[in-house]
């Protein structure tokens, strides 16, 4: 009896070793897995190399922040609407732009064209566009005693790029028939009308300067004497001697 129970603390002790052994056996193949696992999650897949400033080290593409725009940040040219079809008048407005100038000669009249509609086609002629010139309640000069102020042209009206239109003013008050003769208007503060017909008139404001003087240089060419001889039938001193 009694090697029978020591044989089986024998046993059961071996059974114990190997079940231990096995056990760790098992949790020491399988940690380092686990590990490699989660260090191959944790790690970026790309590590960018950065200086001290956290700055990313080598060349960088600056990226424009407008729509459309090119790797070199210069911004493509906008495509203009194209028209589809003649403008009504009433959709048309003529601001007109002049600013300053000098009294006394041509005055160029420059209306900025706009419109509601994307793109339309719009004839300009005498007949569907007019401007005066006043200065308070007074008159100055109209496109209207002189048509021929108002180049015939077809130009396109966006609504949102002006297009320019000029008038010719010749400088001078107006009448009826455009009769040239007529005095030139002064230099002071003048206020341009315009609009297309049918629809509401705008202003805009401009001064006229006095024109340069000319200046005349007299070129004074001096006069030479004549030599003056000896008068005849003049006796010389030793003459009668």
């Amino acid at each position: 009896m009694y090697w029978v129970r020591r044989g089986l603390v024998l046993g059961t002790a071996f059974v114990l070793i190997f079940a231990i052994a096995h056990l760790f056996g098992g949790s020491g193949s399988a940690a380092p897995a686990a590990k490699d696992s989660a260090v191959k999650h944790t790690l970026p897949a790309t590590p960018t190399p950065s200086t001290g400033s956290g700055a990313p080290i080598g060349p960088t593409v600056a990226i424009s922040g407008t729509p459309g725009a090119t790797a070199t940040g210069s911004t493509p040219p906008a495509v203009l609407a194209q028209p589809d079809g003649p403008c009504a008048l009433d959709e048309i407005t003529a601001t007109p732009v002049v600013g300053t100038r000098n009294a006394g000669g041509s005055i160029p009249l420059t209306l900025s064209l706009t419109g509601i509609r994307p793109a339309c086609t719009f004839a300009v002629s005498a007949s569907s566009l007019v401007a005066k010139v006043t200065t308070g309640s007074t008159r100055i000069w109209s496109s209207q005693d002189c048509p021929a102020s108002v180049p015939k042209q077809n130009v396109v009206v966006r609504s949102g790029t002006p297009t320019t239109v000029t008038l010719n003013w010749n400088g001078r008050t107006s009448q009826p028939g455009c009769v040239r003769a007529t005095r030139w208007a002064l230099p002071g503060s003048y206020q341009a009308v315009a609009a297309v017909i049918g629809s509401a008139p705008a202003t805009g404001t401009f001064r006229l300067t006095a024109p340069p003087r000319k200046v005349i240089t007299k070129v004074v060419h001096p006069k030479h004497k004549k030599a003056t001889g000896t008068a005849k039938g003049t006796a010389t001193p030793d003459a009668g001697r």
